[in-house]
């Protein structure tokens, strides 16, 4: 019998829908200055194989990539240099606290680069629960200074950065989340961690 292999992502419309609860934004078309670029990777900086998430914290295959997969891939990949990971937000138009949330994890790796990481994967690990309080109180049980990163939040000084992480996914072919590029090779949706490893052990075999 044939087993068949499903690809779990999430799709967001273009044009922002109007969730009441957070500020709507023109994603249709962004007003992104280059005035901040911050990127945050992991792994070997001159690695051969270079992985790109396109992703964002409501999605829920997003959070089982990042809970499931990419620690395998840590193992295995990242921390034997063979590999340098790169993430990128994604928000979904019509998710509610997507914006917000990317732009949070931006204030909590101003205080060190090692936050990032552990608010990224706490809104994975919480979201059913990604208000703004809630986000305040991830980045307090993290050991933030949290006026510092309430202050960043509320000024919205990260959201043309992560506006623009997004419309680089729109011109590389992202609509869905998570989208992986393992160097030019696109992948989209959570797929199983042998298929992964086929493309990578490809790669740097190249």
């Amino acid at each position: 019998m044939r087993k068949s292999v499903i690809f779990l992502f999430c799709v967001g419309l273009l044009i922002f829908s109007g969730c009441t609860g957070e500020e709507q934004i023109d994603y249709a078309n962004p007003t992104v200055p280059k005035e901040i670029d911050v990127t945050y990777a992991k792994g070997n900086a001159n690695a051969k194989v270079v992985i790109t998430e396109y992703s964002e914290y409501q999605c829920p295959f997003c959070a089982r990539f990042t809970l499931d997969v990419l620690p395998q891939l840590q193992n295995d990949y990242l921390e034997t240099g063979k590999v340098k990971f790169v993430f990128k937000d994604f928000p979904i138009p019509n998710h509610k606290y997507a914006q917000m949330t990317s732009e949070a994890t931006y204030c909590a790796g101003e205080q060190n680069e090692e936050a990032f990481w552990k608010m990224h994967v706490k809104l994975y690990e919480n979201q059913k629960d990604l208000t703004k309080e809630a986000i305040i109180r991830y980045a307090q049980d993290a050991g933030l200074n949290d006026g510092i990163f309430k202050a960043c939040l509320e000024s919205g000084k990260y959201k043309t950065l992560v506006l623009r992480n997004r419309q680089d996914g729109l011109n590389a072919g992202v609509n869905a989340t998570p989208t992986l590029f393992i160097n030019d090779t696109k992948i989209v949706g959570v797929q199983p961690y042998e298929n992964l490893v086929k493309i990578i052990e490809t790669e740097l075999k190249k």
